[in-house]
């Protein structure tokens, strides 16, 4: 069963409109509005990552390993 929170593609973004979704799926082909420019960035709408996942087999999702947060990866290269 696929989770949408341990997905690469899964952004949760705190704020933002009403009007427009920020958290979901942020997979390219399953976004509702991509922008190819990089400084249109804040301009996207991902894909409703409840509607995708709705029975727990969501076909584009990507398991691998999550870049941990920055605390933990300088906490990891302290350690070493």
């Amino acid at each position: 069963m696929a989770d949408c929170k341990d997905c690469l593609h899964f952004r949760r973004v705190v704020g933002g409109t009403v009007w427009k979704r920020r958290t979901g799926c942020y997979h390219p082909d399953l976004m509702e509005q991509a922008q190819s420019d990089p400084a249109l960035r804040a301009q996207e709408v991902p894909g409703n990552h409840v509607k995708l996942n709705l029975r727990g087999d969501c076909a584009k999702f990507d398991g691998g390993s999550r870049r941990g947060s920055l605390i933990s990866r300088l906490i990891g290269v302290l350690r070493a």
